[in-house]
């Protein structure tokens, strides 16, 4: 990439044709359903330049220009995390244009977070909704999709580590299973036993379709994409009212509901392939609905 391209004002076009390159840059990298998200962050910000200096210059950014942003993020009343995704996100957006020598300096280098107080658990699906949720898969027919969020909801695993699954890994018995993930974030291999549960489910699928990719796309036949899982997921969520459903939500069931029933936070890093036990650790925090319920219980009527 020639860095004489990016030093100078940026034109929509070119602006879209470089989040698309730093997009694919992303996928490189394994960053999975947290994509979108830098994207949509990347875009905020460079409106919020092009709306005071009507360009979005990157070479031109200043630390001072992200404090700026910061507090503009604050006065928006976002939250905490809100606004200390969206300086990760940026920073991680200039740190890649540096290598690119596009930029000299990363303007979000040393930009302090916002101080967060007592982080709530991650959001997730408690009994009744899990049950809602798959209700509504197999109402649907789809032995497909109950295999893919079953197995998201049971073993933890991500989307993108759903949709490179293939046949040989997983193994499935009477009494033991497990599902193999030979690159999972930062190409770790990681092995996640099965439960009886999604065994079942497991099974009926693969006698439903026992050739061709493990989950495939059924209008190609060719593997199922995470976009694909996203937008099906979406719709099943719509139905039975969950609108902030995610993949990932999905994920944090599978934490929070090992945590709850109290399996050892080791064990459940090691399912999770979570770099340390302090990603662990979210899970151990109690949830809005926990705090509720605490509240509720002190209640004189």
């Amino acid at each position: 990439m020639g860095s004489t391209i990016y030093l100078k004002k940026i034109s929509h076009d070119k602006f879209e044709e470089l989040l698309g390159q730093y997009e694919t840059h992303l996928r490189e990298t394994d960053r999975g359903s947290s994509i979108r998200s830098y994207l949509g962050d990347i875009r905020r910000f460079s409106g919020w330049m092009a709306g005071l200096y009507d360009v979005f210059n990157p070479a031109a950014i200043s630390p001072l220009d992200m404090v700026q942003y910061r507090q503009h993020l604050q006065d928006k009343q976002k939250t905490p995390a809100t606004v200390n995704r969206a300086l990760i996100s940026l920073k991680l957006f200039f740190a890649w244009l540096v290598k690119q020598e596009a930029i000299k300096n990363n303007p979000a280098e040393d930009i302090k977070p916002v101080a967060e107080g007592a982080r709530l658990a991650p959001k997730w699906l408690d009994g009744n909704q899990q049950a809602a949720l798959m209700r509504e898969v197999r109402e649907g027919g789809s032995t497909r999709d109950e295999a893919i969020i079953g197995i998201m909801l049971h073993a933890g695993l991500r989307i993108s580590e759903v949709c490179a699954l293939q046949r040989g890994d997983l193994y499935i018995g009477d009494r033991a299973g497990k599902v193999i993930v030979r690159q999972g974030k930062g190409n770790k291999h990681r092995e996640v036993p099965l439960n009886k549960t999604i065994r079942k489910i497991l099974s009926r699928w693969m006698e439903e379709n026992p050739k061709g990719p493990l989950f495939p796309n059924l209008r190609n036949g060719g593997p199922i994409t995470s976009n694909g899982v996203y937008k099906h997921l979406i719709e099943y969520a719509y139905q039975v009212k969950l609108p902030e459903l995610t993949p990932h939500s999905l994920r944090h069931t599978f934490c929070k509901s090992a945590i709850d029933r109290g399996i050892p936070i080791d064990q459940v890093a090691m399912m999770a392939g979570h770099s340390s036990l302090d990603v662990t650790k979210r899970y151990t925090a109690p949830s809005m609905e926990d705090l509720q319920g605490a509240v509720e219980r002190m209640a004189w009527e």
